[in-house]
C-alpha cells in the first residue's frame, strides 16, 4: 500500500490525485477526514483493513490510522481511540507490518506554507487542529528519524522543484518501484 501522511494543509490530496492517475491506482476508502474525523469504530476499521491488506489490490490511502490517530488523538481530542493506546501488542505488530510493507510518504512542505494553507479555510479543519498545528507538523517532522531503518518512508515536500530533494520525481520514482515490491508478505493476527 502506499500512504499519504502529513499535516492538514501539506499537500496530500493533491498528491493522492496526481500518483492515482499517473500510476493508474485507487483510493482507498478512509478512515477519517479533516471535517469529522475518524469513523466511529477505528480500531475495528484498522483490523478489518489491515487483516485483507494480502486479498486488496494496491491502493492509495489519504491517512492511515495506525501513524494518525498517534499524532491527531492526544493533540485533537486529548487521548487516542480505543484500541490504539502504546501498550496495545497487536496495534504494535499491525504498525510494525505497516512500516515493512507500506510505502509512507509524508507530505510536508515548510511549516509557513502549511498554516497558510490552514489559515486560509480554518472552517474546513477538523476542531483543534488549527491550535495546534505547529505540535502536528513537528510530530510528522520528526517521524523519518524514528522510524526504523528497514521503514520504507519519504518526504514531499511541494514546494520543491519537481526534480528536487523531495520533489514529485523522487515520489514519483519511490512509488512506481513499490508497484513492483509491495506484496512481501500477509498480515497475519497476533492472538
Amino acid at each position: 500500500m502506499i500512504i499519504l501522511e502529513g499535516v492538514d494543509g501539506g499537500g496530500k490530496t493533491t498528491l493522492a490525485q496526481k500518483l492515482s492517475k499517473a500510476l493508474d491506482l485507487p483510493m482507498h476508502p478512509r478512515a477519517s477526514d479533516s471535517l469529522t474525523g475518524p469513523v466511529k469504530d477505528l480500531y475495528g476499521w484498522t483490523v478489518a483493513d489491515m487483516t485483507t491488506w494480502d486479498e486488496q489490490p494496491l491502493s492509495i490511502y489519504d491517512r492511515h490510522p495506525l501513524i494518525s490517530e498517534n499524532i491527531y488523538g492526544p493533540y485533537v481530542r486529548n487521548d487516542v481511540r480505543p484500541g490504539f493506546e502504546m501498550g496495545n501488542p497487536e496495534i504494535a505488530y499491525m504498525r510494525k507490518f505497516l512500516r515493512q510493507n507500506a510505502l509512507v510518504i509524508i507530505c510536508l512542505p515548510p511549516f509557513q506554507t502549511v498554516q497558510e494553507n490552514v489559515s486560509a479555510d480554518p472552517e474546513g479543519q477538523m476542531p483543534g487542529v488549527v491550535d495546534n498545528l505547529r505540535h502536528i507538523f513537528d510530530c510528522y517532522e520528526m517521524m523519518p528519524l524514528l522510524w526504523p531503518s528497514d521503514s520504507h518512508i519519504a518526504r514531499y515536500d511541494y514546494t520543491v522543484p519537481d526534480t528536487g530533494k523531495g520533489g514529485y520525481d523522487q515520489i514519483y520514482a519511490a512509488a512506481k518501484h513499490h508497484t513492483y515490491t509491495w506484496r512481501n508478505q500477509a498480515y497475519v493476527r497476533q492472538h
